[in-house]
């Protein structure tokens, strides 16, 4: 088994790590005694995840309370993370906005792009320098299985994602010879808070089965060092081959479009 501790450094850095996928990893690495820093809005909810995991994995974790939309959050993250070895990076905050593209809020779908792509980039670009100088660490993106096609009525996210797993598999390819892994893991439907608030959608009208988080994470974590990007369950990766290999993309696109404006009504 590998030895994340010695593989990647002292602390993983974990963001949107209050709930759902970020709060996943954050168990799972502990397990692997990996200290941590948890960055998410919501720092009542990051302060129960640390004393849990402080308590049970006998790590340290370091808890920081931002909104990665501010426009000094990255200042502010590296200020407030400069005395630590950060070795493993998983910028996972994110947010979708669905329905209608050009009805949705203007200021809203263009958070969508800052908290998808920009702030990830940003991240990578800070942490993935020093991490290429010491030449050791690793970088676990996370897109979507909507990043691998474009999706209507998920538009905007669709297309955030697409670049989230793009720039991953080139940055793998880029820091490799570094001595830093990259890997970009693409969720389908998850059990997440994001997921349970989409009430005016039935995704029991879509061809899509929602996973738990637990083999979601362990499937991003196994990749690692391994793979460019992965997609954790069977239907979900038939669906990408057949975006790859059988189905023209616009026949996808117009597919989704049909199933996620049938599941919206």
């Amino acid at each position: 088994m590998k030895n994340y501790y010695k593989k990647y450094g002292d602390y993983a850095l974990i963001t949107g790590a209050s709930s759902g996928i970020g709060k996943e990893f954050a168990v799972q690495l502990a397990a692997k005694r990996l200290n941590l820093i948890l960055v998410a809005r919501r720092k009542n909810r990051l302060d129960e995840v640390a004393k849990e995991l402080e308590v049970k994995y006998k790590i340290k974790v370091r808890t920081i309370e931002l909104d990665l939309l501010d426009d000094k959050a990255i200042d502010t993250l590296v200020l407030q993370t400069n005395d630590l070895n950060i070795g493993l990076l998983i910028p996972n905050a994110g947010m979708e906005v669905h329905g209608d593209f050009v009805t949705n809020d203007y200021k809203a779908e263009s958070n969508v792009v800052k908290l998808n792509t920009l702030i990830p980039m940003q991240l990578a670009h800070v942490f993935g320098s020093k991490m290429k100088t010491r030449k050791k660490g690793g970088i676990i993106f996370i897109s979507s299985t909507f990043g691998h096609q474009s999706v209507p009525y998920f538009a905007n996210y669709s297309a955030s994602k697409a670049y989230i797993l793009s720039i991953g598999q080139a940055l793998n390819y880029e820091l490799k010879k570094f001595g830093v892994d990259v890997t970009v893991l693409s969720p389908g439907l998850t059990k997440t808070e994001m997921v349970d608030g989409m009430k005016d959608i039935n995704f029991g009208k879509m061809p899509i089965v929602e996973m738990k988080v637990k083999p979601v994470v362990k499937k991003g974590i196994k990749a690692l060092g391994r793979k460019q990007a992965t997609i954790p369950g069977t239907r979900n990766i038939f669906m990408d081959l057949m975006g790859k290999f059988t189905t023209p993309r616009w026949m996808l696109t117009n597919m989704f479009g049909f199933l996620v404006s049938r599941a919206m009504k």
